[in-house]
């Protein structure tokens, strides 16, 4: 089912400014300027709008992660937000995604040079950084070590 997404109206509520995608010059590239609106519009018809705020929000938190509104780390950061639902629920979520940086990681991803997709392997990086182990696998860990 497809929920009906105003990719501007998010976008604006997030301080993203939608550009077009011919416009894109890496050279001069700002924060907060994001040249996908079909990738937002594809998240935001799957996900809905309040998820799609919340991944450009989460994006944005700082200055060097809101640079990186790129298609591959926005699906991204959307399906790992979407597989892992108790991420909202974790009081720190914000300042964990502001610790992360985010271009950092994209860069590392692509410089692996992995036969899948960028978005496929930001995907697992972002969750092993977000993987909280349960109890008894903590347990386990502790007695390997």
């Amino acid at each position: 089912m497809k929920h009906p997404c105003d990719i501007y109206r998010v976008a604006r509520q997030c301080g993203v400014i939608l550009r077009e995608g011919f416009e894109h010059s890496p050279t001069s590239r700002k924060p907060r300027e994001c040249f996908c609106k079909p990738t937002l519009r594809e998240i935001g018809q799957e996900h809905g709008e309040d998820h799609l705020r919340l991944v450009l929000m989460l994006m944005t938190g700082t200055k060097v992660n809101a640079a990186e509104l790129y298609a591959d780390m926005i699906k991204a950061v959307s399906s790992v937000i979407a597989r892992k639902p108790d991420l909202m629920k974790r009081p720190s979520l914000v300042d964990d995604f502001n610790a992360v940086d985010l271009g950092d990681m994209r860069r590392q991803a692509r410089a692996m040079n992995c036969p899948v997709a960028t978005t496929d392997v930001i995907r697992v990086l972002l969750s092993i950084k977000f993987y909280e182990p349960l109890q008894g696998d903590l347990l386990e860990w502790m007695r390997a070590a």
